[in-house]
């Protein structure tokens, strides 16, 4: 019995674990995180898109400085998506393929609101395998209004008047709150109107701000902007490259 005692307090006091030799194991991850950082604004009659260009390996290596995080899909839907890039391809291309079937079959473009529904079961479908990337659709709807859904990665799906994904998000988000949300502000105070050009402006020191505080952010913004009745346009803004 005491030597019993004796082995149980040597194991307590001198466990395996802490012991100097390390056992290597290889692990196998079908996932890698590329960085950077994607976001929505709706107004009225308008949906804005951004994200930045950079793609990094463990958050130091940068792979390429001109990454596509935004794909048009047609003239009222554009798709945003931050995270593994292989499923950021794969996720487009899967939704360009659905588009152009009902293209084929209804001789129209699918709507927003279709579309949302469509990508929230498409994600859903890959829940056991999920696609490792933080969506965000946004357009037109049919009623001509700035639409924004935003997805987690198994398909949950939420409207909203804004959102962010990617390394950035906990940094935009709370800022987007402020000035849009007006979580801040008293309810004596008048809230400012979100036009067109306001939002931009939004986007744009949203960006810079995550810029010179996360790493994986940088190079350029790419901004699109849809608008009803007009077609879509994109823009290239310069970001901090270092």
């Amino acid at each position: 019995m005491a030597m019993f005692k004796q082995a149980m307090k040597d194991v307590a006091t001198h466990p395996e674990w802490l012991s100097s030799r390390q056992i290597e194991r290889q692990r196998w991850n079908p996932y890698s995180m590329e960085g950077g950082s994607t976001c929505a604004i709706s107004g009225e009659n308008f949906a804005i898109v951004a994200s930045d260009t950079r793609m990094t390996q463990n958050d130091i290596n940068i792979l390429t400085r001109d990454a596509e995080k935004i794909h048009v899909l047609n003239d009222s839907i554009i798709l945003t998506t931050s995270g593994f890039y292989g499923d950021v391809i794969q996720l487009k291309k899967v939704l360009q393929s659905r588009l152009h079937k009902y293209r084929f079959d209804y001789r129209a473009d699918m709507s927003v609101d279709l579309c949302a529904e469509l990508l929230s079961r498409n994600l859903y479908y890959r829940r056991f395998f999920p696609y490792y990337t933080g969506a965000i659709l946004a357009g037109i709807d049919e009623n001509g209004k700035g639409a924004v859904f935003s997805y987690d990665p198994i398909g949950c799906i939420e409207r909203l008047g804004y959102s962010a994904s990617g390394a950035a998000e906990p940094m935009i988000i709370p800022f987007l709150d402020c000035q849009i949300g007006h979580v801040t502000l008293s309810e004596g105070y008048e809230r400012p109107q979100l036009t067109l050009e306001r939002a931009i402006s939004l986007m744009k020191d949203s960006f810079r701000g995550a810029a010179e505080r996360e790493i994986s952010t940088g190079d350029k913004i790419h901004l699109v902007i849809a608008e009803a009745g007009k077609p879509v346009v994109q823009k290239f803004l310069p970001l901090r490259e270092d």
